[in-house]
């Protein structure tokens, strides 16, 4: 799997970059948490805080379209990203937000 970076833009109100490239591939196309490992290491980021937004295939083509933000603190990107597209990202923080309305629905 080889990552091409096309675009970095910063974003310093939202304390993040969107990071817009290329995945090429040989067989099937990698999935999200292979993919922002990649990029993560492409970038020279840490890997926690990376989300990829979006991985457009194109049917017949051994290469998709990414689109990624990198943020600055984690704590900017469980406030802005969706909890279920941190689940496919591989964060477990939809888990722990469940397991907290549940002890607080409980002790209610």
């Amino acid at each position: 799997m080889n990552i091409e970076v096309t675009k970095q833009s910063k974003l310093p109100l939202l304390s993040r970059e969107r990071v817009t490239g290329y995945v090429h591939f040989d067989s099937v196309t990698p999935s999200l948490v292979a993919v922002r490992k990649a990029l993560a290491e492409k970038i020279k980021e840490d890997e926690n805080h990376v989300v990829v937004r979006h991985l457009y295939g194109r049917y017949g083509m051994r290469k998709a379209k990414i689109i990624a933000h990198v943020y600055h603190d984690e704590a900017m990107m469980t406030h802005l990203e969706a909890a279920n597209l941190l689940k496919k990202n591989g964060f477990a923080v939809a888990e722990a937000a469940k397991a907290e309305e549940a002890k607080t629905a409980e002790g209610s």
